[in-house]
């Protein structure tokens, strides 16, 4: 498998409709997809925000292809706050690579006035086919290979720290022992968390092993 990185320059994405995205939202990070909604030709994502200076969370729904659904938790970081949430986005990028079965798009991958970072991962034709649809949409990108993913275990960047840290108390606490009988909600009680949050990072990382393992197996 390959990792390949699309970036576009803050200016770059001025020039667009993220404009209106970026001067309310300083900074947007995808944590993950909830679902895709083929009827509506939209996808709920669960992500993490840094809201632009005397913006509201109420005015994400001013953006013309986003809508706030749900309102998870905010926490200060670095000073900032950070804000998870659920939105319904249903901008033109997210039909890219709908019919792609082989790549996707990685956690971590995010928009900004800085700019926007795009972390694909799968293999070449599944992730040429993503990158060529956001350079059709617009050519002033950077595309990059960073590494070749490891086929036969986790490499650390596939998880991020919050991931790691939600396994890690999961697992202290008994939540993957024979007939264990915690809840993800205990496990979001005891790092003061959502549970909705633990859930996805669990499941991220899940996922994770199970194509791990089919690929043992010679079925994917």
């Amino acid at each position: 498998m390959r990792e390949v990185r699309v970036e576009y320059e803050g200016a770059t994405l001025m020039n667009t409709e993220f404009k209106e995205q970026i001067t309310r939202i300083s900074n947007m990070t995808f944590m993950g997809v909830v679902y895709r909604d083929y009827k509506n030709q939209c996808l709920h994502q669960m992500v993490e925000i840094e809201l632009a200076n005397g913006v509201q969370i109420s005015e994400i729904d001013e953006i013309p292809f986003l809508k706030l659904h749900q309102h998870i938790h905010m926490q200060i970081v670095g000073g900032k706050e950070i804000h998870c949430v659920i939105i319904r986005n249903s901008h033109e990028t997210i039909q890219i690579g709908g019919a792609v079965s082989d790549a996707y798009v990685v956690s971590g991958s995010k928009v900004g006035r800085t700019g926007s970072l795009l972390i694909l991962r799968g293999t070449p034709d599944g992730i040429t086919t993503i990158v060529d649809g956001f350079k059709k949409w617009n050519a002033r990108c950077k595309i990059s290979v960073v590494m070749p993913v490891e086929e036969n275990g986790l490499n650390g960047t596939d998880l991020t720290d919050k991931q790691l840290e939600v396994f890690n108390i999961a697992w202290e606490m008994g939540f993957y022992e024979k007939d264990s009988r915690i809840k993800t909600s205990e496990v979001a009680d005891a790092m003061g968390i959502a549970r909705v949050t633990v859930s996805g990072h669990l499941r991220h990382i899940e996922e994770k092993m199970a194509v791990l393992l089919a690929r043992k197996l010679g079925i994917y």
